[in-house]
Formats: C-alpha cells, sequence, structure tokens
C-alpha cells in the first residue's frame, strides 16, 4: 500500500514538473501546436465594456461570441483593443480567419469587420499571388501595394460576409484577399480593435500552410493551450537573431546564426535573389546591388528557421 501511495504522489509530483501549460487569464500565450492554435475571442484581455460577451442558440448551435456596442469607427481606431498572446512552435505562413457572422440586419456588407493586427514578420492579404499591405506600412516602399479600403497604424480592416457563422477573414475592398502571417518560433501578438457594432465573432485561428481547412476548422477543436514558461523543462535559452542596420542602403550585419546554414533572401513576390552559405554565427552581407524595396531573409535550418523583413533604401 505505502508503494502505491509512494508511486501516485510521484506521477503527480511528475506531471507538474514536465507540464508546460498553465491556465489563461490572458496574461500567458496560447500555444501553436500542429500548426494550429484556436482562441475563443472572449480569451484576450479586454478592459473596455463595450465589449460584450453574449450566447445565442443559432440554427440549434449555442455560441458564444464577442461584440462591439460602441460607437462605429470606419477611419480610425476606437482605442479599445483586445490583445492575445501567441507562442508560435512551427515557424511558417500562417493563414488567419475568425468565425463570424453580422449579427444585425440581413445586409452582409455591414455590421461584418473590425481592425486587426498581428506583429508577424510579414502580415498581409493575398489573392491569385499578389499581396496587399495595410497604411502606412505600404507606403515605405515603391514595391508595395496598399490595401484598398481603409486601414491605419498598421491595422488591416478584417471582414466576413456571413449571415450565418462561418470561418472567413478577408481585407482589400471589392476584391476580397485573404490574411496571412510569417511567424518565427517565438511569442507574437494579435490585436483586435473596434470597427463596426455588432459584428459576432465566435473565435479565430491560424493555420499553416500545411494544414488542411477540415482539420483547422473543426468545430470539435478545443481552445489551444496556454504555455508557460516557467514550468518548462527546457532550460536552453535561444539568441534571437539580430539584423542591422534596417533599413540599409549596403551592407546588413547578423548575429546569432545556427552554424553551417544556408540564408535566402527572396523578393517581395517569393523570388530567390541571393543565397549565403553561413560558416559562423555572425555574417556581413552586401546586398548595394538590389534594387530599392522589401525583402525577406530566411535560413534552412530546422530547429532554428527564421524569417526577417529588410528593406533596402
Amino acid at each position: 500500500m505505502k508503494n502505491k501511495v509512494l508511486l501516485f504522489i510521484l506521477s503527480v509530483v511528475t506531471i507538474q514538473i514536465f507540464s508546460q501549460t498553465a491556465s489563461c487569464d490572458g496574461s500567458l500565450p496560447f500555444e501553436e501546436k500542429n500548426g494550429v492554435i484556436t482562441i475563443e475571442m472572449e480569451s484576450g484581455i479586454i478592459n473596455d465594456d463595450r465589449w460584450k460577451i453574449a450566447t445565442e442558440t443559432f440554427e440549434g448551435e449555442e455560441v458564444t461570441y464577442l461584440h462591439w456596442t460602441g460607437a462605429e469607427s470606419f477611419s480610425k481606431l476606437s482605442g479599445a483593443p483586445i490583445t492575445y498572446k501567441i507562442k508560435i512552435n512551427n515557424p511558417g505562413t500562417y493563414r488567419f480567419a475568425w468565425r463570424m457572422r453580422v449579427g444585425k440586419g440581413t445586409s452582409k456588407g455591414e455590421h461584418n469587420d473590425a481592425w486587426l493586427k498581428i506583429d508577424g514578420e510579414d502580415f498581409y492579404g493575398i489573392k491569385n499571388g499578389a499581396k496587399v499591405y495595410p497604411k502606412p506600412y505600404c507606403n515605405s516602399s515603391n514595391e508595395l501595394t496598399c490595401a484598398a479600403g481603409t486601414s491605419t497604424q498598421n491595422f488591416i480592416k478584417a471582414f466576413g460576409n456571413r449571415l450565418d457563422y462561418g470561418f472567413v477573414t478577408n481585407t482589400n475592398d471589392h476584391v476580397a484577399h485573404r490574411v496571412w502571417v510569417v511567424f518565427e518560433a517565438k511569442e507574437y501578438t494579435i490585436t483586435v480593435d473596434a470597427r463596426s457594432s455588432y459584428l459576432f465573432i465566435d473565435k479565430m485561428v491560424l493555420k499553416r500552410s500545411t494544414v488542411s481547412d477540415s482539420v483547422a476548422f473543426n468545430l470539435s477543436n478545443p481552445e489551444s493551450k496556454c504555455y508557460d514558461a516557467s514550468l518548462s523543462t527546457n532550460n536552453i535559452i535561444k539568441q534571437e537573431v539580430s539584423i542591422y542596420p534596417n533599413p540599409t542602403n549596403g551592407k546588413i550585419e547578423i548575429k546569432n546564426l545556427p552554424e553551417n546554414s544556408k540564408l535566402i533572401i527572396t523578393d517581395i513576390l517569393g523570388a530567390r535573389v541571393r543565397q549565403i552559405n553561413v560558416k559562423s554565427t555572425s555574417q556581413t552581407i552586401d546586398i548595394s546591388n538590389l534594387k530599392k524595396g522589401v525583402y525577406f531573409i530566411s535560413n534552412n535550418d530546422k530547429k532554428n528557421h527564421f524569417v526577417r523583413k529588410i528593406i533596402k533604401i
């Protein structure tokens, strides 16, 4: 009997030691697993009581949703941000979509949008290979195209046109563009601010481009767990890659690189313009012969993969 009790205690202690998840109160990041993050909209840090959380039964389903009850704000932010922290384990390109419906009236073109910003390495809308960016970032280079419609402070107008609940988020007026983000393996912040009233948002999902819609948007998926580094058994501290100066008109210095890897520079359309073999943790690269514009530098190291935006001026 004593041995059984001791085994039970050891089991509990072991579970506590090796656990990396904790209860979610908004202060900890939601952790991506297998290329998917699922977050209920009411789980962010909400500091404005004009955001309301409500529940309705819609077509036989009970849905808890978030919506804005204050004044609409189509040309500027409402100043009522909600923030969500996330932790990416698998770097790459992710599609953003929230499950929503128009909560007032019968017009798909009204009560259907909110302001959205994700501080990824690249944040844009894309359709048929064409990228569009929010303002004012899109004005930083002649190589960039601004999203049609209103944007401000690098927030996009994120909208969907549904009278029933479904996963959809687009930007760019007239020709809708899906929303995409490029992530490294680290923590980021998603910020939502109010734009139109009575947009009913159930949850948001980020899915890696390799994950199918049927897997990522399955309604049986639970909300992602929160990650607590203080509970982690992994004490290896990864130094973040640094690149400077950026913007630059000539050379850039890159620090904390993984050794024996390859650096790849691509243009805004994804075409490869340079490849460099890395032999040490520091590398100086001369890009003075490249045209002015936005480029991305990444590496092929799976464990320490990164993507960084660089601007040639």
